[in-house]
């Protein structure tokens, strides 16, 4: 440095031209600075290390389930009308909307009068029907007795003999008549067919009811159904796996207000038509229940039913997929990629065997959140 202030101040003395002198010193003073600045020692820095959640899988039989929305409906309602017209003179006890009936018990009764006595004057006239037949059989006895004899004529006989056959027409006639009021007496009582709750009432005492006039409805609260339907894949893997579809058990939730309650079913038939949209099929399951349930046709309720078995499957969240076929696991704290087959799913989790090679094992440790940035070979600390 001592040497470079010498050569500078040499110059200065040999060179009369200032101007130029300033530019020569400013020239040397840049290079002084450039060689004089402090220099910055090169850094290494530490390899990024990426968190990561894993999960150790084994291979196992999984049977997920299937959830899906339904809606109860009633297997047996009947409508309660009026057989015969007349005015309603009493009505049962228990003839109210929403009520509990037994099976036989009175609802309705239609003023009888006219009724019962059609079925005392239906009597009579076969009581006077069945004593002309006697006579008329009587006089064919005798008639006959005197063809015998040749007292009368082919005629008479078979005059005699017509007489019969009318008298037993007649009779068959009074017979049919006086069924026909039985029966009118007794549908003048209306009576629950079955056990079950009464909905739509539409008559009270003294109503006019005409012919065939609905007056209620009864629902049989122990032959609910529920009816939900399968997509067309969800059905495609049950008939794939050879798994029956009707027979299987359902189990049923119904949310009430912050309760969920829970009933078992059956599946007991498959729907008549493929839905042409979804390509799925409806099915109907008969809910365990009896007449006093708090379960009501129209709810909407959740049916969970065993989808197919899965044997010898991996299973993970499916947050460990990425793109369509590829998961991470850590080997000696680095990511390595491997392929696979996905098979299914249960809820959130995803089902899956390896494919290709290197192939996943029983232990391995699988990558369950998603990394942006990282990818093979980079170094992970599991969380």
């Amino acid at each position: 440095m001592q040497k470079l202030l010498n050569i500078l101040k040499t110059i200065a003395k040999t060179i009369v031209n200032k101007p130029l002198l300033i530019v020569l010193v400013t020239i040397l003073a840049l290079v002084l600075m450039v060689m004089t600045r402090p220099r910055m020692a090169p850094v290494d820095l530490p390899e990024r290390i990426w968190p990561v959640d894993v999960v150790e899988i084994y291979k196992s039989d999984y049977q997920p389930t299937l959830e899906l929305f339904g809606q109860v409906i009633s297997g047996r309602r009947s409508e309660l009308r009026s057989r015969v017209p007349g005015p309603i003179v009493k009505v049962g006890q228990n003839f109210r909307e929403g009520a509990l009936v037994q099976e036989g018990e009175l609802l309705v009764q239609i003023d009888p009068f006219e009724y019962s006595n059609d079925v005392n004057e239906q009597k009579a006239l076969l009581t006077e029907a069945q004593v002309d037949l006697e006579i008329t059989r009587r006089d064919l006895t005798r008639i006959r007795d005197l063809y015998d004899e040749n007292n009368v004529s082919e005629q008479n006989l078979d005059d005699a003999t017509l007489a019969l056959e009318q008298r037993q027409a007649t009779l068959e006639q009074r017979r049919i008549g006086l069924l026909r009021a039985e029966r009118a007496l007794t549908d003048a009582r209306l009576i629950a067919p079955y056990e079950g709750v009464l909905n739509g009432v539409a008559a009270e005492l003294g109503k006019q009811l005409s012919m065939n006039d609905q007056i209620a409805e009864i629902i049989d609260m122990s032959r609910l159904e529920v009816r939900f339907a399968l997509s067309k894949a969800q059905l495609g893997r049950l008939l794939e796996a050879n798994e029956n579809i009707e027979g299987r058990s359902v189990e049923i939730l119904w949310q009430v207000g912050d309760e969920t309650l829970t009933y078992s079913a059956v599946v007991e038939r498959i729907g008549a038509e493929i839905d042409s949209s979804t390509g799925g099929v409806g099915l109907y399951g008969v809910i365990e229940s009896d007449a006093k349930t708090l379960l009501r046709p129209g709810a909407f309720v959740w049916a969970r039913v065993l989808d197919k078995n899965y044997q010898n499957v991996f299973k993970v969240p499916e947050s460990a997929l990425y793109g369509a076929d590829q998961v991470y696991v850590v080997v000696n704290g680095r990511l390595e990629m491997r392929n696979i087959e996905v098979k299914g799913f249960d809820g959130d989790d995803m089902l899956f065997v390896a494919s290709g090679d290197p192939a996943i094992i029983d232990g391995d440790k699988v990558v369950t959140n998603q990394i942006r940035e990282g990818g093979v070979g980079i170094k992970v600390e599991i969380r």
